[in-house]
């Protein structure tokens, strides 16, 4: 036996028994590693899908509170509305009340000053006729001794005032003299008041129709919201969908794998049995070289088809997380 062909078999079954190792231990590995690549790809799904619900219960919450917003601005819109109405009704009557208080009202004291003067002389008048029927009394007896008759008569009036009345009524006409010139004073203020309670109004008009305005955007809304929950739905189901492909594909790229794996282990078999035949120097057929050469072309051809399903796997890989990707981006922020 050759000590050439001895080191060759040697070579060999180290070979063989390496691959073999590498080839069990790339198994397990690559089980493991398209394991956690499945959990971690679940995981982000989960996550998108709970981001994808999170951002649909906002929805429902925003348009529950539009519609909301959406009753109170109708509410406001109304309540300006008649507030409006209110103050342009309420606008002839501080009209005429102006009129009545600078105008009309103080021409009437201005007749009533005229006539206190006369009103005094026949208070005066009447002062001293009830003061004289006041004072009016018999207090006398006719006949005497027993026939006597006592003879006491009065008209019932007492009068007797504090202040006589002429002096009281110049009193109330002297009060009254300035009031007629204060009143006539008031024009401005209430003809101001009833100008800026005019503007008011139109203000308050327009305050309306504004408040209308944006309850009619707030209006806008709604149906947009409704696509954003509705968008949001389908992204849900196909990120299920999403999820049920990753699993499977996953699984079946595992079991392609280990496969592949074995399948490379189990060539591992025919080096060993070679170098174990050649350092037995049992009988090969062939020489050592041709034997080699033959080795070599069939380990370049597995290694070529360990090389493509390895590609293939790769590919099905890099779907997975383009379709993870995809299902990421889609989702809106």
């Amino acid at each position: 036996m050759s000590i050439f062909r001895r080191l060759i078999g040697i070579i060999m079954i180290v070979v063989g028994i390496v691959g073999l190792v590498i080839s069990v231990a790339a198994a397990y590995f690559a089980g493991q590693a398209i394991d956690a690549i499945g959990v971690g790809l679940n995981s982000t799904v989960t996550l998108l899908e709970d981001t994808v619900d999170t951002t649909t219960a906002s929805l429902e919450n925003v348009k529950a509170t539009l519609g909301e917003a959406g009753a109170a601005l109708s509410t406001v819109t109304d309540a300006t509305h008649n507030v409006a109405t209110t103050i342009f009704d309420t606008q002839p009557l501080l009209e005429q009340a102006t009129t009545m208080t600078t105008d009309t009202l103080p021409t009437s004291l201005d007749a009533v000053n005229t006539a206190i003067p006369n009103l005094a002389g026949i208070a005066g008048t009447i002062d001293t006729t009830l003061t004289t029927l006041s004072n009016f009394r018999i207090n006398q007896t006719i006949g005497t001794g027993p026939f006597a008759i006592p003879l006491n008569f009065d008209l019932g009036i007492g009068y007797a005032p504090e202040e006589p009345f002429d002096t009281a009524v110049l009193a109330i006409g002297e009060s009254l003299v300035p009031i007629p010139d204060q009143l006539r004073a008031l024009e401005t203020n209430l003809t101001t008041m009833t100008t800026n309670l005019g503007n008011i109004g139109t203000d308050v008009e327009a305050l309306a129709g504004n408040i209308s305005g944006i309850n009619t955007t707030v209006e806008q809304f709604a149906p947009l919201i409704d696509q954003y929950i509705t968008l949001l739905d389908q992204i849900t189901g196909s990120l299920g969908m999403a999820r049920d492909q990753i699993n499977a594909n996953i699984g079946m790229l595992k079991w392609a794998v280990i496969g592949l794996m074995l399948w490379f282990a189990v060539y591992q078999v025919m080096p060993i049995y070679i170098g174990y035949r050649m350092l037995s120097d049992k009988v090969v057929e062939g020489t050592v070289e041709e034997y080699l050469e033959d080795e070599r072309k069939e380990m370049e051809e597995r290694v070529k088809d360990a090389e493509e399903k390895a590609e293939e796997a790769e590919e099905k890989a890099e779907e997975l997380a383009d379709a993870a990707r995809n299902a990421a981006t889609d989702t809106p922020a």
